[in-house]
């Protein structure tokens, strides 16, 4: 699960739009324009340079050598990033420090069966990994500034190609109100177990998930709470020692003492997902093509895909002079299956687990998958790579 970008429906530090270029005056002006100043948007751009692309041939809006200073809330949020996640940025970027998820428990409140996806059982070094979001923007703009990019268009002016990362999935979005928010915050469990120390909890409710995640610092935890409005409203305003205790009590003591640690926040829970992800000259990535339920963990992840195939896809058009339109119209036609499993996967599991009609097969289902490794490692997979 990712307490921040999946949470907020934010790709870029608050921005929520961007130029669409007219498509008869795209060959006006041979740029390739990227709106969004987020993870995504950094990504594309650097993944396109990695593929041969000129940065000269590419603008950057905002430019990274703005430095642009994040609103301390959105630099804190945290992000749960794949293996898979890792290894592409790993190309591209000096990662900065994150915690390591060797192990991830799915467990219901109340009942006995669990699910544990263990990396070692995969042959993996790790599952995924959670940071700031604050040190990964600031990790990608270190590595957009050794390059020199082309400059912003101008009002008015026309590039050859508009990729849209800021965030905002626009009109066109499909729409899944959860009837839910997330309460965002971190815990420090000082008496926590070693052998658990790179533990990522997802417990499924009634109510919602309830998810901690390994941070960087030992014995922290991300918070993601997921509840009714009014109830994550509440605890986002109660004292946090009546907060610890209630958490302690929905939670368990697997961890030892759970202390809420540093200021919370309250973020609803809404999936909104583009019905076309390509126009003329245009195409839409990350949060701006799409933006779910944190319960998986998996919205920045398929936003990185995104990113990274369009730049496969692209590098031809400029090095080679292939068609600009069957580029996109086949990245769209590739992403469609790995996009669709993963938001019908991650909406599946935000709501299945609050259905009373489900509830006598919760148990028993994740008992299953517990004992029966060739059932756990499909859904491991996926959620580390996407769709292959």
């Amino acid at each position: 699960m990712s307490a921040g970008a999946s949470a907020s429906g934010m790709d870029a530090s608050g921005n929520g739009g961007g130029p669409a270029p007219p498509g008869a005056a795209a060959a006006a002006d041979p740029r390739w324009h990227i709106v969004g100043a987020g993870p995504v948007a950094l990504a594309f751009a650097l993944f396109l340079v990695r593929r041969g692309v000129p940065a000269s041939a590419i603008a950057l809006d905002p430019s990274p050598e703005a430095d642009t200073p994040l609103p301390p809330a959105l630099a804190a949020r945290t992000l749960a990033i794949s293996q898979g996640s890792r290894q592409l940025l790993e190309r591209i970027a000096t990662m900065p420090k994150a915690g390591r998820i060797d192990r991830v428990e799915v467990s219901l409140r109340g009942h006995a069966g669990r699910t544990r996806i263990v990396a070692a059982d995969l042959g993996m070094p790790a599952l995924g990994h959670v940071l700031r979001y604050g040190p990964l923007v600031r990790a990608l703009r270190d590595a957009a500034r050794a390059h020199r990019w082309a400059p912003v268009p101008a009002a008015g002016e026309a590039p050859a190609l508009c990729v849209h990362a800021e965030g905002d999935a626009g009109d066109d979005a499909d729409t899944r109100d959860f009837g839910q928010c997330a309460l965002l915050g971190e815990v420090s469990a000082p008496r926590a177990p070693a052998a658990l120390l790179g533990t990522a909890f997802e417990r499924f409710t009634p109510d919602g998930p309830l998810a901690l995640l390994p941070l960087p610092e030992p014995a922290r935890w991300s918070l993601v709470w997921c509840d009714r409005p009014e109830r994550c409203e509440a605890r986002r305003d109660a004292a946090h020692r009546s907060l610890s205790a209630e958490l302690q009590a929905r939670f368990g003591d697997a961890l030892g003492e759970l202390e809420v640690d540093g200021p919370l926040a309250v973020a609803p829970l809404v999936r909104r997902a583009r019905r076309a992800v390509v126009g003329a000259s245009q195409a839409w990535i990350g949060n701006a093509a799409q933006s779910l339920h944190p319960v998986a963990g998996q919205g920045l992840n398929l936003g990185l895909r995104d990113a990274f195939e369009l730049a496969d896809a692209l590098a031809p058009v400029r090095l080679r002079g292939a068609s600009l339109a069957g580029a996109l119209d086949g990245w769209a036609r590739g992403r469609r299956l790995d996009r669709t499993v993963t938001i019908g996967l991650t909406d599946l599991m935000a709501a299945s687990f609050t259905w009373p009609v489900a509830r006598p097969l919760q148990s028993p289902l994740l008992a299953a998958l517990d004992a029966i490794a060739p059932l756990r490692r499909p859904l491991a997979l996926h959620l580390m790579f996407g769709h292959r």
